[in-house]
């Protein structure tokens, strides 16, 4: 017998021992994600942070195997009043019978979310456990973003015209023709993505820039940075982060953007770490099919939205 309840202080250790049980778990799936030694006390801080947000926990004969929590809410995300359970750690149920607890726990959180009039939720997976990804398919979500890692093994080189060199700018602005296109590229068809970039951000970006020039015009370019990923789990001072990337239409498979991969692993390298990350929008069929090529699936992030009739 499956009982639910809302989640509250008190089930926090027994959560966090969930999720570390889990994590540990996924990173015999894929050693690419960090260690994370301290992975219990990181996760109850965590925990702790939202708990006055909505959540739900799962208990059979007394013993917590399940839970789902709220990380934040939008009034307005991609044009929806949205409800997130994001981060990884926010929600995770034990092995046996996992598509009922999920169930149960989805059912109790978005009867909270829909009664507060959030119709849109958002929840983040591990890529690689094919049944949670069918969970939440069988639930209704669509997947909008995935994130990935890579080792830093060189990809293998393809030929790149010898017009094309590569190199390192200091400035964002020596890209203003590829940065003034790339938001038109993000509004067609079928991605449909509004790219927002920060004004402050337009003429220096923290990390490096490497662009690829034809002559003095640039054609792509991969901007990377050290320490840093979309998801806590997976950012720590061996990982560097691909925060950005384009290329020009008319150079695509060409191997600009693969030799530009190539740079950022010689970057890596140099900064000494172990792990490249990289989060793209899973509907960008030219970025996303790259991305794939090149790095491991670790977590994929889906959306639903509720007809809001419901409440009428």
């Amino acid at each position: 017998m499956l009982d639910i309840h809302i989640f509250t202080r008190e089930h926090i250790p027994e959560a966090a021992q969930l999720f570390v049980h889990t994590y540990k778990k996924q990173r015999n799936q894929t050693p690419l994600l960090p260690e994370r030694p301290h992975l219990y006390d990181e996760v109850s801080s965590a925990l702790s942070r939202v708990i006055t947000r909505r959540g739900a926990a799962a208990f059979r004969e007394g013993i917590l195997v399940g839970y789902m929590v709220e990380t934040g809410v939008s009034d307005m995300f991609m044009s929806k009043k949205t409800a997130f359970s994001l981060d990884l750690y926010s929600q995770c149920a034990a092995e046996f019978q996992k598509e009922n607890i999920y169930q149960k726990l989805y059912e109790k959180l978005s009867h909270m979310w829909v009664e507060n009039g959030y119709f849109a939720h958002i929840f983040s997976f591990w890529a690689q456990d094919p049944v949670l990804s069918f969970i939440f398919f069988r639930l209704g979500f669509g997947m909008t973003h995935f994130e990935l890692l890579r080792d830093l093994s060189l990809p293998e080189p393809r030929k790149m015209s010898p017009s094309i060199s590569l190199g390192t700018v200091d400035s964002r602005d020596v890209l203003a023709p590829l940065l003034k296109e790339e938001p038109t590229y993000y509004r067609a068809a079928p991605l449909f993505w509004l790219l927002e970039r920060d004004e402050n951000g337009k003429q220096r970006a923290e990390g490096d820039i490497l662009a690829a020039f034809e002559g003095k015009t640039p054609v792509g370019y991969m901007h990377v940075k050290e320490n840093e990923a979309e998801t806590w789990l997976m950012t720590d001072e061996k990982t560097g982060r691909i925060a950005g990337a384009y290329i020009n239409e008319k150079y695509r498979k060409k191997g600009i953007g693969t030799a530009l991969l190539c740079e950022a692993v010689k970057w890596a390298r140099e900064k000494g770490l172990e792990r490249l990350y990289v989060e793209g929008e899973s509907a960008n069929i030219q970025g996303g099919n790259f991305w794939m090529k090149h790095f491991t699936p670790v977590v994929y992030t889906g959306r639903r939205c509720i007809d809001e009739r419901v409440r009428s």
